[in-house]
């Protein structure tokens, strides 16, 4: 039983994964044909071929279905898990960054599902407010945990999240920008020209 456990919960999170993918498709597409106003809740989940009681167990709100960032927030969870606390953590975390990129740009149709979610959030504000909250909501996880792993000043590492979150946002939307406009650039180069950017600020 011991032996079979981790396989078993291993198991019920790739269902659980798949679930909320086949939603985030489900809700997307009637999103783009018509509007988050008219989509309930129950439209998604029929549409997805669940119940919406396991709609609310998975998205908690419609918004959510189509901005789910678990991976996103456990990445950043792992990667102020894993700092040195004695060592600059800014640079530790650029650099882990610019690898985990590459792990995001290998997924093709999560590609395609960001373009997707970015022109919608550009056309609906409740989708905007969402994403910005959730986006606040994942820094401050990420920095109780930086707090947790390296004992340093906490409005300092406020900063440094805050920071970390712009880069990411900065190359990921431009890395959409480019892909939307026909471009084909490696995110990790974009994530090297948004830091340059953002470091180029202070001359500004």
């Amino acid at each position: 039983m011991t032996i079979e456990e981790p396989h078993g919960v291993d198991l019920r999170e790739r269902r659980r994964s798949q679930t909320r993918s086949e939603v985030a498709d489900a809700a997307l597409d009637l999103f783009e044909r018509q509007g988050v106003a008219a989509t309930t809740v129950e439209d998604i989940a029929q549409a997805a071929g669940i119940s919406p009681r396991t709609f609310y167990r998975l998205c908690g709100t419609k918004e959510q279905a189509v901005l789910d960032d678990v991976e996103l927030a456990a990445s950043m969870l792992a990667s102020a898990a894993e700092v040195d606390a004695a060592a600059p953590l800014r640079t530790q975390l650029v650099a882990t960054w610019r690898g985990r990129l590459a792990d995001i740009e290998a997924d093709v149709e999560g590609h395609r599902r960001h373009l997707r979610i970015r022109r919608l959030i550009a056309d609906e504000p409740t989708l905007l407010a969402a994403a910005l909250r959730q986006e606040h909501q994942r820094d401050e996880a990420f920095v109780a945990a930086l707090a947790a792993s390296t004992g340093r000043d906490l409005l300092q590492l406020r900063a440094l999240a805050e920071w970390l979150s712009v880069l990411i946002r900065l190359a990921i939307e431009e890395w959409l920008r480019v892909a939307d406009e026909g471009g084909d650039e490696r995110l990790e180069t974009i994530y090297d020209r948004a830091l340059a950017a953002l470091d180029g600020t202070a001359t500004l």
